[in-house]
């Protein structure tokens, strides 16, 4: 965990404290489901994709303008350096929709308590 949040940059924090709220707020969910419970959960993991694919987005750019600018006139991209670039950038990805995964597993499980008979 240390590597994917130093590897991804400043995103990667920025979707561990989100991922942390959406996390409690689906736990939240399970035990006792709500219409607007859910409602926030949609709308909170929307927000999530979108922060997602900004941080990838954020990273290849970096990458991409690393790899062109460190590169010697005339000479060839380090595609070494771009390989272990674009492998930091995905981490956002990775971390990202892991969290969101576990949100929706805990999301199915109040669906699944809200619609049980007492």
């Amino acid at each position: 965990m240390p590597h994917y949040l130093r590897a991804g940059g400043y995103t990667t924090w920025i979707l561990l404290v989100l991922g942390l709220v959406l996390v409690v707020t689906a736990i939240r969910f399970a035990r006792s489901p709500s219409p607007r419970r859910l409602a926030f959960l949609r709308a909170l993991s929307v927000a999530y994709v979108l922060f997602t694919l900004g941080g990838v987005a954020t990273n290849l750019t970096t990458v991409f303008y690393t790899v062109v600018r460190t590169r010697p006139p005339g000479g060839a991209l380090d595609t070494d350096a771009l390989l272990f670039g674009l492998g930091e950038a995905i981490t956002p990805a990775g971390m990202g929709l892991t969290i969101l995964g576990l949100t929706w597993l805990l999301v199915a499980v109040g669906v699944r308590r809200a619609h049980e008979p007492d």
